[in-house]
């Protein structure tokens, strides 16, 4: 299957250049000029507001490339391509801006190919939404739940990789992320009771009985992310969803905040609550129905955990300063006072560092 591509280089210039109509018109020209290799050709030009739009093409319309002005000094130049043989590369592109660089005298810069149409998912993003492309090179499973869009995909370098509502959940290469999580080598989990908010992916799970637990209870809303998991993702979770109940642990697909409301009621506790829910929302005021949620998670899960207890929870990415800062706000704003403690792990499929909590009554 053919792909298109979209290449692009931004050039700055002078703004009273691209007010002027005639020296606009000589950058034009001049770009026309070092378009020629390309087998293009001028098809539209127009006003549109403060901007300028030029449109050239090929015979085929196999490549087009779009010119526009902005008139803070800015001129964007977009090539959107499918062509075979002839198909733009990087170092093609760099040819390019070089030439736009020498012959009209200004600044350009590249800004790398971006592959359109793939049979597979190839682009996400970080925490705080700069562009990540991946390796992925086939599908594994992709549905709708109830609950939210469910893919798993393979890539050679991390695996199969669980990602939920296009946001990248967890990778067979990411240990770390788990151990991160559960604070690994640090927390002892052995006769530990532990309850798990979330947690479908089985990893966790996982993890936490190699640790001789007394019990872990895993609560999930989402049995078709369960059911991929135990099929898909056997390198996190490995034997651990085959059974939802085994003599030291039990999943159950159900509401966590229905449940944590049930354990209060009923008078039970635990001695590790691990949320594995969503992430910190991005956002530097705690207002809105995210972070109502994530409120509510943590007074929920602070009334059944014993006195000398750890809530643990992930977060959000080392670069998001702002909501992190946020975050530990809303800790320290809680009715019931508490103390935290944050450390950070590099996980292979988010291709960053990402923050971990531990939480304590005092």
């Amino acid at each position: 299957m053919l792909e298109a591509r979209t290449s692009m280089i931004d050039i700055q210039v002078d703004s009273a250049i691209l007010s002027n109509p005639d020296k606009r018109a000589k950058i034009i020209n001049d770009t026309e000029d070092i378009l020629q290799p390309f087998f293009v050709k001028k098809k539209f030009e127009g006003a549109f507001g403060d901007s300028y739009i030029v449109l050239f093409s090929n015979e085929s319309g196999s490549l087009t490339i779009t010119l526009k002005t902005y008139p803070f000094g800015l001129i964007t130049l977009t090539l959107e391509d499918c062509l075979d043989e002839t198909a733009f590369t990087n170092p093609i592109l760099e040819d390019l801006r070089k030439k736009i660089t020498s012959k009209l005298k200004v600044k350009a810069e590249k800004i790398p190919i971006v592959k359109r149409g793939s049979a597979v998912p190839l682009y996400f993003t970080t925490a705080d939404e700069r562009l990540l492309e991946y390796d992925f090179d086939k599908v594994i499973f992709h549905e709708d739940s109830p609950y939210q869009n469910v893919k798993i995909l393979h890539s050679p370098t991390l695996g199969n990789c669980l990602i939920l509502d296009d946001l990248q959940n967890l990778a067979e290469s990411d240990l770390n992320y788990t151990r991160g999580l559960m604070k690994h080598g640090i927390i002892p989990y052995s006769g530990k009771e532990v309850l798990i908010l979330g947690g479908g992916d089985g990893g966790l799970l996982h993890e936490l009985l190699k640790e001789n637990p007394k019990f872990v209870t895993m609560v999930d809303i989402d049995q078709m992310v369960i059911d991929a998991c135990r099929l898909h993702l056997r390198g996190c979770c490995g034997d651990s969803l085959d059974k939802l109940e085994g003599s030291n642990y039990k999943i159950i697909i159900d509401d966590c905040l229905k449940k944590l409301d049930e354990y209060k009621d009923e008078g039970r506790s635990f001695d590790i609550i691990i949320n594995d829910l969503t992430d910190i929302p991005i956002a530097t005021s705690p207002q809105g129905e995210l972070w109502d949620f994530v409120k509510k998670i943590v007074n929920m899960s602070l009334a059944v955990l014993r006195r000398d207890g750890s809530y643990l929870n992930h977060a959000l990415g080392e670069s998001c300063f702002e909501p992190l800062k946020t975050y530990e706000n809303v800790l320290l704003s809680l009715p019931v006072k508490v103390q935290f403690e944050k450390h950070a792990a590099y996980v292979p499929s988010f291709m960053e560092n990402w923050v971990f909590y531990e939480v304590k009554k005092v």
